[in-house]
């Protein structure tokens, strides 16, 4: 008898942290999803309320629990009598009904809610409402279309933006933090400049904030404000209707075709100061008025600006307005050049080569030591860019049986640079490097050639150890010439 109840209590025991296990397990549940929700009993006192509705709120739940609803929102609070209470009489469920109210801080905030009544043995003892806030339904919105287009990459192409924020490779800390603060100003409508030198990639940012943004149902438009005369770009961005000037037909400007997406206006402190005044007051009033017309056409999209130097140094050059500045740079990213975060060199590069392998149908696996030093030597002016483009020179030599890029690869414009760079580093060679330059700058053309192919003739001999017949293959000259050329331009071999 005392073991059938020793079991039972051990059965109910069980059952009893069964059900402590669930029922944290759905309170944790609870706090972890998007949505609002919280529950009143048929006391209409708060009995639950989650983590998000505490963010949205701006209140902590200890303060709420136990209590009813017109003891802790702010008054005048019309939702229990409208909604909870309403379902606890009528068991009525009220699905996306939206409504707006003041916070205990005094703000006001708009919502999307659903309520619901819970049953238990038939008698309703429970309200349960599921709401969402506007602001955070937009973040929700933009992170669900950035989701989708990397989902279907291939339908990117289709507005102009192909690259998400998430393909812009680096391990280096502050682009970590740059691409972070990108993710979080695409769910905003505020305009945004980027700043950075030549190839860092500013209009990778730009596209991929873009993809991240309500906007990226619309079109991605691109402009160079650099590479166009100030009569046409002015045509081109707001558009001209026919009779204008002559030749003039109705057309939409760059502002236009931009409707419900963004417009990229690359190197905008490349723009005329006059052009710039007609910007801003476009920015300005939010609509724009084609050459020619007196109508104004208002304009939705988002403005993302870029600059290949200092915005402030450009306005105190008096390169570009103050006012446009300001109204621009809302927010501002400025992107580190290659050579303030090197670590990203190697990452890069294996990016690259692998981008190549695919383009080439080759199958480059390794990239050697040698070249990665070099690499992290050198100061890439170019940024991303340049090193983009001597990756794919390199790929270009490469045999379809090699598995190592190396120095063997390296085109020819880039190997005397990478010579002149290793006689820098160098002190025992800085006399003949100062002898180079002098040749160069201060000789005649003859002079200039002789000393240039004697250097790459040098830097060949040097990586292939003093190899002639490598070295000659290499040169694309037989081994006879390369002799010929060793004695003519005093090369002493020995020594490499």
């Amino acid at each position: 008898m005392n073991k059938t109840v020793d079991d039972m209590i051990e059965k109910l025991q069980k059952e009893n942290e069964e059900l402590k296990k669930e029922n944290e397990l759905l309170k944790t549940v609870i706090d972890r999803i998007h949505e609002a929700v919280y529950i009143v009993d048929q006391k209409d006192e708060i009995i639950l309320y989650n983590t998000e509705s505490e963010k949205m709120e701006g209140l902590d739940r200890k303060d709420l629990l136990g209590k009813k609803e017109e003891d802790v929102f702010a008054q005048p609070y019309y939702f229990s009598e409208e909604v909870t209470k309403k379902i606890l009489k009528t068991g009525k469920s009220l699905i996306n009904q939206p409504y707006w109210y003041n916070l205990n801080d005094g703000r006001k905030t708009n919502m999307i809610f659903s309520a619901y009544p819970f049953y238990y043995k038939g008698q309703i003892t429970a309200v349960y409402v599921i709401f969402r806030n506007m602001n955070q339904l937009s973040d929700f919105i933009a992170i669900t279309l950035e989701m989708q287009k990397k989902f279907f990459k291939m339908e990117l192409s289709q507005d102009g933006a192909v690259y998400l924020l998430d393909d812009i490779i680096s391990i280096n800390s502050k682009m970590k933090k740059i691409k972070a603060e990108a993710r979080k100003i695409a769910r905003r409508n505020s305009p945004v400049i980027i700043v950075g030198e030549t190839g860092t990639g500013k209009e990778l940012f730009a596209q991929g904030i873009h993809n991240a943004s309500l906007y990226s149902r619309g079109p991605f438009v691109p402009i160079n404000c650099a590479a166009i005369p100030d009569t046409l770009l002015e045509s081109l961005l707001f558009g001209t209707v026919k009779g204008a000037f002559t030749g003039a037909a109705d057309m939409p400007g760059l502002f236009e075709q931009a409707e419900e997406g963004t417009i990229f206006l690359d190197e905008i402190n490349s723009m005329s100061l006059s052009l710039q005044a007609k910007l801003l007051r476009v920015l300005q009033e939010k609509s724009v008025r084609r050459l020619g017309s007196k109508d104004r056409i208002p304009l939705h999209c988002r403005v993302i600006s870029a600059a290949n130097m200092d915005p402030i140094e450009a306005v105190k050059e008096q390169i570009m307005r103050s006012d446009l500045y300001f109204r621009l740079a809302t927010i501002t990213l400025n992107i580190p050049p290659l050579r303030e975060r090197k670590e990203d060199i190697e990452v890069l590069a294996r990016h690259f080569i692998k981008k190549y392998n695919h383009q080439f149908g080759l199958f480059v696996k390794d990239i050697s030591e040698e070249v990665i030093s070099f690499f992290e030597q050198y100061d890439w002016p170019g940024n991303v860019r340049e090193l983009e483009n001597f990756i794919e020179g390199a790929m270009n030599f490469i045999h379809s049986k090699e598995k190592m890029l190396q120095l063997d690869h390296v085109p020819e414009y880039f190997e005397e640079r990478l010579f002149l760079l290793k006689l820098k580093k160098d002190p025992q060679n800085n006399t003949d490097y100062q002898y180079h330059k002098k040749a160069i700058h201060n000789g005649t053309l003859q002079d200039a050639l002789l000393e240039t192919e004697k250097t790459i003739i040098e830097s060949t001999l040097m990586r292939n150890k003093g190899n002639i017949s490598r070295s000659a293959k290499v040169l694309g000259i037989s081994r006879q010439n390369l002799h010929y050329k060793l004695k003519a331009l005093g090369i002493t071999n020995k020594e490499l």
